[in-house]
């Protein structure tokens, strides 16, 4: 089932693009609603889907110093949740869980980066955005670090 493509362009990753790009992407999101503790994926496991947070809020795990999950960051709406999904190997680099009750829309992770490749533009506005975002959360590390 697709989404409103219009309600894409809350989320930046989208804004910049037209209204077939984005009616295109819409066909490939699901609206979902998951309670608290409920784990969206788990760190080193294959990446299926892309999650757009709508609402709520969500702890980030990464596995360190041998086996021991640690929270290194928590999300809120507008966050752009599994972005490891577009990029070789195509794994989710971190575990993460639902602290409240969220809604989010899920992105096929696959359908999405073949709709990015038959699109260029499409997928060169994307990846921008989620670049973009991946660099703000590298800073907002050093400077909290």
């Amino acid at each position: 089932m697709s989404v409103d493509s219009q309600y894409l362009k809350t989320f930046r990753c989208f804004e910049g693009l037209s209204d077939k790009q984005r009616e295109a992407v819409s066909k490939l999101a699901d609206a979902e609603c998951f309670y608290p503790g409920h784990t969206l994926f788990e760190e080193n496991k294959p990446g299926r889907y892309l999650f757009l947070l709508v609402d709520g809020e969500v702890e980030v795990l990464c596995t360190i110093e041998e086996q021991k999950k640690r929270c290194i960051d928590k999300m809120g709406p507008g966050e752009i949740i599994g972005c490891s999904t577009l990029v070789p190997p195509y794994k989710y680099t971190s575990t993460t869980r639902s602290l409240t009750r969220i809604d989010v829309l899920t992105i096929d992770a696959k359908a999405l980066l073949k709709l990015m490749q038959q699109d260029c533009a499409l997928g060169f506005s994307i990846q921008q955005h989620i670049m973009m975002f991946l660099m703000d959360r590298i800073l907002y590390f050093r400077l909290s670090a």
